[in-house]
């Protein structure tokens, strides 16, 4: 069974329409990239996904069951989170107290908590460098990186990802998709919104690409890498 299902899912904006009757599924331990260029409805799908934007039509369902009625609250305590684009930490407290936040989202005993929070430190030292620094006057690196670490923290059973390298420096992207490969080497489930389609590539094992706000292709990343399905699909769409 898989862990995430859409089935004929349509929903939007107002009276605008953005998605239309799309379906997908995410098998747990999968890392899933869905791909397309801008417009196409890709970070509406994500928000849906998490609650933030309600179903008007068809079902979302999590392990088996309907979500579609549980606000975001209710999703993330499922084990549903997202990072959006745009970073989505709280920028007017500290470092640590950001990370605090999203430790005490996780289930898990207090010891786990705190040996995974060494573990965040030292995965990303320039965030214990700025413990007391408040987020919002971090880098937009380090403010990435912030947000990041609160899927090692939260310990999600789906992690929603949305365009984390937008307006990086490579090197930054290099450091940040080193650390989704890692979350997938643990065994999280991944649905990844990327602009970068060679890190999308190398990390996933299911691709759908997005045309007009529906489903253009799903496959293997090597299916995309061979043939001309990339440049149609990916290319094609607006």
């Amino acid at each position: 069974m898989p862990l995430l299902e859409l089935d004929g899912v349509r929903s939007g904006y107002g009276r605008v329409e953005i998605l239309h009757e799309i379906s997908l599924s995410v098998p747990e331990g999968a890392v899933v990239a869905v791909l397309g260029p801008n417009g196409v409805g890709k970070t509406t799908l994500l928000r849906v996904i998490s609650g933030t934007l309600p179903v008007w039509e068809g079902a979302v369902r999590f392990d088996g069951r309907a979500i579609n009625r549980l606000s975001a609250y209710q999703r993330a305590r499922r084990g549903i989170t997202l990072i959006p684009e745009g970073r989505g930490v709280f920028p007017g407290l500290s470092v640590d107290e950001n990370l605090a936040i999203a430790a005490r989202a996780s289930d898990a005993d207090a010891a786990w908590r705190d040996e995974r929070l060494d573990d965040v430190k030292k995965t990303f030292p320039r965030l214990a460098e700025r413990a007391l620094q408040r987020a919002g006057t971090l880098s937009g690196g380090e403010q990435q990186m912030l947000a990041l670490s609160r899927a090692f923290l939260a310990n999600p059973r789906l992690l929603l990802l949305d365009e984390i390298s937008m307006g990086l420096a490579p090197i930054i992207v290099e450091e940040l998709f080193a650390n989704v490969s890692r979350l997938k080497r643990e065994g999280h489930t991944i649905v990844l919104v990327e602009q970068y389609l060679t890190y999308a590539l190398e990390l996933a094992d299911i691709c759908y690409v997005m045309s007009k706000g529906q489903v253009a292709f799903c496959g293997e990343p090597a299916e995309l890498r061979s043939g001309d399905a990339l440049a149609g699909s990916y290319f094609g769409g607006s």
